[in-house]
């Protein structure tokens, strides 16, 4: 299976009204091929559906405290490429000293559209993060997950985390997305990724992000221009 298979799938489907049977046949094809290219993909995630989103602008916005949203669960490959719904992704400012740290997406990552771009670290919330206290504990859980799984981060090596914003974007890969933005400032650089082939970590400093901006995925170019850039 091709990309351009996945976008055949896609230009067919949406040649029908989002939830009709046509566009749901089309749309569980797609979930196929994305399992086909990712079995990850069959993992079940926390999402919002898009009406409930419309009092969140554009772009990013500061926050101290996440918006009261309802959430449900559902298979992340029925729900990639859905404009009716968006994941929640908890997108972390990892900060030691005056470095930043950041992952190159290589070719075995199984988001296509992030390929060769340099980001930050974060993920899906899964349905085994969900705490019965609500949103800002789930996410929290998700954040610590991925951050663990992704760089080996524990507990023990955060001192401080804060919650700084949220993107939501439209074009591309954003418009499955809500980002919530966080930071968090560790008390060693000893990290590193743990997915061989998927992704790689750099540190880089303050002083020299501007430099790596073109390569920057959307989210960190929008996380650097509000909250990083001096």
């Amino acid at each position: 299976m091709t990309n351009e298979t996945l976008e055949y799938i896609l230009n067919r489907r949406d040649e029908y009204e989002i939830d009709t049977h046509e566009w749901t046949s089309w749309n569980e094809l797609k979930a196929e091929w994305l399992e086909y290219r990712k079995p990850s993909n069959k993992e079940s995630i926390i999402y919002f559906k898009e009406m409930d989103l419309l009092d969140i602008p554009a772009g990013f916005s500061e926050v101290a405290t996440l918006p009261l949203l309802a959430f449900q669960v559902g298979k992340r490959s029925l729900l990639e490429y859905d404009p009716a719904h968006r994941h929640p992704i908890p997108y972390v400012i990892v900060k030691h000293g005056s470095k930043y740290f950041f992952i190159l997406r290589e070719t075995g990552s199984g988001e296509l559209r992030l390929i060769g771009k340099k980001g930050m670290l974060g993920g899906h919330v899964g349905a085994e993060d969900i705490d019965s206290s609500g949103l800002n504990q789930t996410i929290l859980n998700g954040l610590m997950r991925e951050l663990n799984e992704e760089a080996a981060i524990d507990e023990t090596m955060i001192q401080s985390i804060q919650l700084k914003g949220l993107i939501k974007g439209d074009e591309g890969v954003d418009c499955d997305h809500l980002g919530i933005v966080y930071r968090i400032d560790l008390n060693t650089d000893q990290i590193e990724t743990q997915e061989d082939g998927v992704q790689k970590g750099i540190w880089i400093h303050e002083d020299e992000l501007e430099r790596h901006f073109d390569l920057f995925e959307s989210w960190s170019k929008i996380t650097f221009t509000y909250l990083l850039r001096k």
